[in-house]
């Protein structure tokens, strides 16, 4: 059986994350003892989240010297090549999605594909319940252009739910530090010339807290992202 790490960046995210501590508990993963975890807590953090990441790993990293969703995933993977696993998962710490999910993807990484991330809009045509309009227009679009610009369909550019093989992850060489982080990685993929495959994933509202993404602002970073890489 592969070798997992799963990789949290976490920022005041206490009621997502024991509501991810519930619902690993429940899952298929809590009795694969190749799985291990390591939580980036944003040194802004001023809840409980660190205290809940401990019931998961010990492998906990304090984010104080730079902020931002890339620069946690970066700092992580530093900490990750010195004890390396077969492969690798992103996943918000918002509760958003779910540990049944992130099996799913582990099961298409074993199934062959080098990427694999998880597709709010593959199965509706709709708006997913919880997100708003204007998200809503924003991931869809941004989709778009993505697609455009890799040559490839792609339906949800800016998922919360990753998974790549220890020998793709290292051919991105990740450079983000904030939300632009998936149109870099998948910008890179088309480089690599990596077999990326999306499947679709149940998604919730975020569970407590408010977003920390901020559309427009975010929004022009990532379409700037999308067409330079």
């Amino acid at each position: 059986m592969k070798s997992v790490t799963i990789i949290i960046p976490v920022k005041d995210e206490e009621v997502g994350l024991q509501y991810l501590l519930d619902n690993y508990k429940t899952s298929t993963l809590i009795d694969n003892s190749n799985i291990s975890f390591i939580f980036v807590i944003d040194g802004r953090t001023s809840d409980l989240s660190k205290i809940i990441a401990q019931n998961f790993s010990d492998l906990i990293i304090d984010q104080n010297e730079t902020h931002g969703k890339g620069a946690a995933i970066r700092q992580a993977l530093q900490v990750w090549n010195n004890n390396m696993t077969d492969l690798v998962l992103f996943m918000d710490a918002d509760g958003s999605y779910s540990f049944e999910d992130a099996s799913k993807i582990i099961d298409e990484l074993n199934a062959g594909a080098d990427v694999v991330s998880g597709s709010r809009f593959l199965s509706r045509k709709g708006i997913p319940e919880g997100m708003g309009h204007l998200h809503n227009f924003g991931n869809r679009f941004l989709s778009k252009i993505s697609s455009v610009r890799n040559r490839r369909n792609l339906s949800d550019l800016c998922t919360g739910l990753w998974g790549f093989k220890s020998d793709s992850i290292a051919k991105l060489g990740i450079r983000s530090n904030g939300f632009d982080l998936e149109a870099e990685i998948v910008g890179k993929i088309r480089r690599a010339k990596l077999n990326h495959v999306e499947i679709p994933v149940n998604w919730s509202a975020r569970k407590g807290g408010a977003s920390k993404l901020k559309s427009f602002r975010d929004g022009t970073i990532i379409l700037l992202r999308i067409l330079r890489t």
